[in-house]
């Protein structure tokens, strides 16, 4: 049975008439039918998402048009997770031709759905064409057989709203979550869809003797941090030969498009010590510094989760990689590996955060803003982490479900460790 369910990578289904799992339909694998089978009725559209849900701290209700997962092995045992809207696929694309291993990915669409009973005729036709594209990506992927691409899990999901105002509201945190619940490798790397991994990441974890240093690491407190560059002029597609051509290209890069992630924020990501990574030829440790955002190479049962309240834009990572340090985490950089940035169009709802940053307004006058909200609750979470009692809000229905899949239970074998 699992079998034939694997050579089904095609096939899944699209609850369209309802907004409910179809309980016919066939999904790509007996792992993409267990984690369809999370979404089972769930109606919706009867909790559609307005902007109070995100004021109010409310989980969203969210649904699953249709989940592929491809039957080929996988090429390392490493999977990376990660998370996209549709204008991002290309992203997504790319990001796949650089990646050997499973690459599971949570796909997000909003829909302004005003009536309570049924999906609009628009709904129907957006999440059709979504469909439509995502198969054809899939398909695309399935057929190179190279073997220097990713295995593609790719779920779509998608969110009922009442509300237009609150579409800008990208669930990131909950995406990352549901994109994580596809990983049965032990170890993971979770990286945004815009930052492409370089190939030599692939290649040293697909060596099994460099790999078991870094699963002894990782399964023993620490993380590897995959240093993070950006481009500032040239195309998308510089970023995509700078993660071809390897660390030694560097240098001559940094001095023509490349630079250092986020210059101007340099909190961000200056804790990874880029000029001593530049030399290093061993994994080094470095100090966790407040708002660091690193991406890194984990566990996967010792990776915490993140916070589903972090919805829009702001502190969705670094809330994370905070908790992450105050549970004792060893924060060490990889020598092997770094990340490139992928230039792509700058959201709406980033735009309207650091207007309001930027202001010089009173947080009364800015109250009902992404950025009021997304800074009150940090302050909250920051309170918590002192004192020693945080832990990220997770939906219900996230949990049931991993509560649901087998490769989650570790007592019953889940995994490979």
């Amino acid at each position: 049975m699992i079998g034939t369910l694997a050579a089904l990578a095609a096939v899944a289904w699209t609850p369209l008439a309802l907004a409910q799992v179809s309980d016919e339909a066939a999904t790509a694998g007996a792992q993409g039918q267990l984690l369809a089978d999370c979404f089972k009725g769930q109606n919706c559209l009867a909790k559609r998402t307005a902007w109070e849900h995100f004021t109010d701290d409310l989980p969203s209700c969210m649904l699953a048009a249709r989940v592929w997962w491809s039957p080929r092995p996988a090429g390392i045992p490493v999977t990376l997770v990660t998370q996209a809207s549709a204008e991002r696929l290309d992203q997504l694309r790319a990001q796949c031709a650089t990646w050997r291993g499973p690459l599971a990915a949570a796909l997000y669409l909003p829909l302004y759905n005003p009536s309570s009973h049924e999906l609009s005729a628009e709904s129907k036709q957006k999440l059709q064409a979504m469909v439509a594209g995502i198969d054809e990506l899939f398909q695309k992927s399935e057929s190179n057989n190279s073997g220097s691409s990713c295995q593609l899990r790719l779920i779509l999901l998608y969110e009922l709203f009442a509300d237009q105002k609150a579409m800008v509201l990208y669930p990131v945190n909950s995406l990352r979550n549901w994109a994580r619940l596809m990983a049965d490798t032990d170890l993971l790397t979770n990286i945004d869809v815009d930052m492409i991994p370089s190939v030599s990441i692939s290649e040293v974890l697909g060596d099994a003797a460099q790999r078991a240093v870094y699963e002894e690491g990782c399964r023993t407190g620490s993380v590897y941090v995959w240093p993070a560059f950006e481009t500032h002029c040239a195309g998308a597609l510089y970023a995509d030969t700078v993660a071809v051509q390897g660390k030694g290209s560097l240098p001559e890069a940094l001095k023509k498009c490349l630079r250092r992630m986020r210059p101007k924020a340099p909190f961000s990501h200056n804790a990874t010590n880029y000029d001593k990574w530049m030399t290093a030829t061993e994994p080094y440790d470095i100090t966790y510094s407040p708002q660091f955002e690193p991406w890194f190479l984990s566990w996967r049962w010792g990776t915490l989760w993140y916070d589903y309240r972090y919805r829009g834009y702001g502190k969705n990572k670094i809330v994370q990689a905070a908790a992450m340090n105050a549970s004792g985490t060893t924060w060490r950089v990889s020598p092997d590996g770094y990340l490139v940035h992928r230039k792509h169009a700058e959201s709406r709802v980033r735009k309207e955060f650091l207007k309001a940053k930027f202001s010089k307004k009173d947080m009364d006058a800015l109250r009902g803003t992404v950025y009021e909200h997304v800074e009150s609750l940090w302050r909250a979470t920051g309170q918590e982490l002192a004192a020693g009692s945080y832990m990220a809000r997770l939906e219900r229905s996230f949990t049931r479900c991993m509560d649901s899949l087998p490769w989650w239970k570790r007592e019953q074998g889940g995994g490979s460790g």
